[in-house]
C-alpha cells in the first residue's frame, strides 16, 4: 500500500482564546467581553452583530491589535499578537490589513489619488509602482475618473468607494469593515456591500461589523454577539448570488424580530 496522504488542518487567520475585556469605571471593572473563543479562516466573510453595547466594536478592536484584553488570547496568523510591541502590531496593519471605517478619515490636503497612494508611499514603493497600483484600484472600484477631486468634494458613497480603494491597495491579507454602510443611503450601501461580496468570491477574507439585519444575508459566516459573548456561530452552508436575493423576505422578518434573542438566526433561517 502506499503511504497514507498527511491531511493538513487549515489555520485561522484570526483566532482568539478565551478573550475577555474589561474596562474601569470608577473603582468598578466593567467587563465587556466575556471569554469569547473564535476562529476566521482565510477566504470567509465575516459578519459581527449584535444589539448596541453588545461588544462588537470592543473585539474588534482586539482582534486588529488596537485594544489589549484583560485575559486571554488573540492570535493572528499562528501568533500570539500581544505578544508583539505597539509597534510591531502597527506595522503588521499597515502591511497587511486594510481598513474601512464608517466615516473615512482622509488626508484633506491631498487627492483621491494621493490618499489612495499613501499607504504605498509609507511603505516606500516606488512611483512608478504607486501610480500603477493605485490606479489599478481606483478602476476596481469605478474611482478612476474622480482621482484629481478631493475626498471631501464627493458624495459619502464615492468617499466609501475611495476608502475601500485605499484599503486594498496594499494587498491586504484582511478587509477589516467597522460599520462601513452607516453612513450610507440604502443604494450606495448596497452598492458596497456587493463590491464586498464580489472581492471575498475572489478570494479576500472580509471581517465586517454591522448592525444592519439586511447585509447579513452575504456572509458567509455569521457571528451574533449579546452582553459580550458570541451566543451563535453560523455558518451559511451554501451563499451564492441566487441565494442572497431570495433571503430578502427573511432578512425583512429579522427586522421584527429581537435581536437579543439568542436564536435570532435560527429563528429565520437567514
Amino acid at each position: 500500500m502506499g503511504a497514507k496522504t498527511k491531511r493538513t488542518k487549515k489555520q485561522p487567520l484570526v483566532e482568539t482564546r478565551a478573550l475577555s475585556k474589561a474596562f474601569p469605571v470608577g473603582d468598578q471593572a466593567v467587563e465587556v467581553l466575556k471569554g469569547i473563543d473564535l476562529a476566521i479562516y482565510p477566504g470567509e466573510f465575516v459578519i459581527i452583530f449584535g444589539p448596541s453595547g453588545c461588544g462588537k466594536s470592543t473585539l474588534l478592536h482586539c482582534l486588529l491589535g488596537l485594544e489589549p484584553p484583560t485575559k486571554g488570547q488573540v492570535l493572528v496568523e499562528g501568533q500570539d499578537f500581544y505578544q508583539k510591541t505597539e509597534d510591531q502590531r502597527a506595522q503588521y496593519r499597515k502591511q497587511r490589513v486594510g481598513m474601512v471605517y464608517q466615516q473615512p478619515l482622509w488626508i484633506r490636503a491631498l487627492t483621491v489619488f494621493d490618499n489612495v497612494a499613501f499607504p504605498l508611499r509609507l511603505l516606500g514603493w516606488r512611483e512608478e509602482l504607486v501610480r500603477k497600483k493605485t490606479e489599478a484600484m481606483l478602476t476596481l472600484v469605478g474611482m478612476l475618473d474622480w482621482r484629481d477631486y478631493l475626498p471631501t468634494e464627493l458624495s459619502s458613497g464615492q468617499q466609501q468607494k475611495v476608502s475601500l480603494a485605499r484599503a486594498l491597495v496594499i494587498d491586504p491579507i484582511l478587509i477589516a469593515a467597522d460599520e462601513p454602510t452607516g453612513n450610507l443611503d440604502t443604494v450606495s450601501g448596497q452598492e458596497l456591500m456587493e463590491t464586498f461580496l464580489n472581492l471575498n468570491q475572489a478570494g479576500k477574507t472580509i471581517l465586517m461589523i454591522t448592525h444592519d439585519l439586511e447585509y447579513l444575508k452575504y456572509a458567509s459566516r455569521i457571528f451574533h454577539m449579546i452582553d459580550g459573548r458570541i451566543v451563535k456561530d453560523y455558518r451559511r452552508p451554501h451563499r451564492d448570488s441566487t441565494q442572497i436575493v431570495k433571503s430578502k423576505k427573511a432578512a425583512d422578518q429579522l427586522g421584527t424580530a429581537d435581536v437579543r434573542d439568542p436564536e435570532f438566526l435560527a429563528r429565520w433561517g437567514i
